[in-house]
């Protein structure tokens, strides 16, 4: 009796690490997850555009979206459809693929927000944006300097290495003053007169080092971050 006691508990205390360990690696920040849309949502768009992926977000408890990448390939440009309750709300118009997006909650209200990269070869454009959940339309929050912080040592934060971001009680890891030289075109909110630098994760083995010296860093929330950059 007292040995199957025992090895109940002792199973009962596996099955908590376990636990612990899969909650500890679930991930912050999620990407649209992989779907197919239905047909009715497909005969809403031109029949020219070739559908290149799409995927779904729940972006509270109440709305869930769908976001469709096709390409027109006479001319080359990419036209991103997002649709609610089976209506086409937004389309995004852009010529390059190389927009990558996240969602996140980073603010005290029950939708996430949403981080989006567009890199090219001279020019970079990555910002959190607040979603409206009425018309899906992108409010940008601010623009941002990419990261990625692993065993204290930093690396560029390029969308292909960014896994997760560094959050602790929806507080963001930062640096606002940084001495990061302006290598190519970085975006900027017109009112925005700093570039914080916003820390993420990455397991990728090969990162490319950052050498500049960047300052120390904090955690703060959306609204002080704000505060010290505009």
């Amino acid at each position: 009796m007292i040995k199957t006691t025992i090895t109940k508990n002792c199973m009962f205390l596996i099955l908590i690490c376990v636990l612990l360990v899969s909650c500890s690696k679930e991930k912050k920040m999620i990407e649209p997850q992989k779907v197919e849309i239905s047909e009715k949502l497909k005969s809403k768009i031109p029949k020219n555009l070739k559908i290149l992926k799409s995927g779904k977000v729940n972006l509270n408890n109440d709305l869930i979206i769908f976001i469709c990448l096709t390409l027109d390939e006479k001319t080359g440009e990419y036209n991103e459809y997002w649709f609610s309750n089976e209506e086409i709300k937004l389309i995004n118009k852009f010529y390059s693929e190389s927009n990558k997006k996240w969602f996140v909650n980073i603010d005290d209200d029950p939708e996430l927000e949403m981080l989006k990269i567009n890199e090219e070869d001279t020019y970079t454009d990555c910002a959190f944006y607040d979603i409206n959940v009425k018309d899906l339309k992108a409010n940008i929050i601010f623009n941002i300097q990419p990261v990625i912080l692993r065993d204290d040592k930093k690396y560029w934060g390029y969308s292909a290495d960014i896994e997760d971001i560094i959050l602790k009680d929806k507080k963001l890891l930062t640096t606002i003053e940084n001495n990061i030289p302006d290598y190519e075109e970085k975006k900027m909110n017109l009112n925005q007169k700093k570039l914080p630098i916003i820390y993420f994760k990455s397991d990728k083995k090969e990162l490319d080092i950052l050498e500049e010296k960047t300052g120390t860093y904090e955690f703060m929330n959306t609204l002080e971050i704000k505060q010290k950059i505009y």
